[in-house]
């Protein structure tokens, strides 16, 4: 028997191998939740680098909770948009479009990357 997260990995690699791959003009962005942290990464696929990365614990006195994840959406779209990328492919991770996951995209959206 496969625990959740067993398949959660299972399902993000399929959706990877599915999804277009990052280049340093439209990144891939990968989101992870820990029990404690919210985390998102853009990855350039071609030179297999990281090109921005920002967390909750990034961030001083703040949970785990929807609120967090927009927060770090914002100051992601912040190190985007300095690195003058506008698009970007989003990569879920295999979780659910739902809750913290929703809120941190709608943010990106609002804040104007385009995916």
């Amino acid at each position: 028997m496969l625990s959740r997260n067993q398949k959660r990995v299972a399902k993000h690699l399929k959706i990877t191998n599915k999804l277009a791959k990052g280049t340093s003009i439209r990144p891939r962005v990968v989101v992870f939740k820990s029990l404690h942290n919210f985390y998102a990464q853009a990855i350039n696929d071609e030179n297999h680098t990281t090109l921005a990365s920002f967390s909750t614990r990034q961030i001083p006195n703040v949970g785990n909770n929807i609120e967090a994840a927009k927060k770090v959406a914002k100051e992601f779209a912040l190190k985007l948009k300095n690195l003058n990328i506008s698009e970007i492919v989003f990569d879920r991770s295999g979780y659910i479009y739902h809750g913290k996951l929703a809120a941190f995209a709608d943010t990106l959206r609002e804040e104007g990357i385009k995916f």
